[in-house]
């Protein structure tokens, strides 16, 4: 029988690049992220999940296009892996009924802000739930397809936000719990990872 077993990540270069959010040349790692299964005791590669450029610096991740970037306006143009999918589970988590309201905007707001340190804007937010809007997915589907260009950092941060929306009430209740420990295994995050952070919005 064949038994899905998850991910393998592997390094296959490094070398220096404008990283977009230190904003200098940076030293990188670039990494594929391989998918697994296991056949009785042995693992087999079964395809690849992605593959991304890793700045050793700031520790953010990046599509290998990054590598092409040369100029600080070309820098600027682009976000880290983890910021993109933080956006995009935020809007799914927020956002389920189809609508937005302004309090759901400005808890987009706030949650994105003390994961990330960055700003946006509401236009920024409506944006994004229009583009949520129009290409309907759940949360970990979503997770699933972008799992390959983030790293354990991206991931943890990802779920640290899944977890402050869902305890945006001031508590996380069971079910909201064990949403964000879908998620979690859906990054394929050890599961004392994923209890860690729930218990720290507990």
């Amino acid at each position: 029988m064949l038994f899905p077993t998850g991910s393998a990540s592997r390094l296959t270069d490094r070398g220096t690049f404008s990283c977009p959010s230190c904003r200098e040349l940076r030293p990188y790692s670039r990494v594929v992220v391989g998918r697994v299964i296991r056949v009785f005791a042995i693992r087999l590669p079964a395809g690849k999940y992605g593959e991304y450029i890793e700045c050793s610096e700031c520790l953010a991740t990046w599509r290998p296009a990054a590598l092409a970037l040369l100029q600080t306006t070309d820098a600027r143009r682009i976000t880290a892996e983890y910021e993109r999918a933080l956006l995009r589970v935020l809007a799914l988590l927020v956002i389920s009924d189809g609508h937005i309201h302004d309090e759901e905007v400005a808890t987009v707001q706030r949650v994105y802000a003390a994961v990330t340190g960055g700003f946006l804007t509401r236009e920024d937010v409506i944006a994004e739930a229009n583009d949520v809007a129009a290409h309907p997915t759940t949360a970990a589907r979503f997770l699933s397809q972008v799992v390959g260009y983030l790293n354990d950092r991206g991931k943890e941060q990802v779920l640290r936000g899944a977890a402050l929306v869902s305890g945006a009430d001031g508590r996380v209740h069971d079910a909201e719990a064990e949403l964000v420990r879908r998620l979690g295994a859906v990054m394929q995050l050890e599961p004392d990872r994923v209890e860690y952070v729930l218990r720290s919005f507990t």
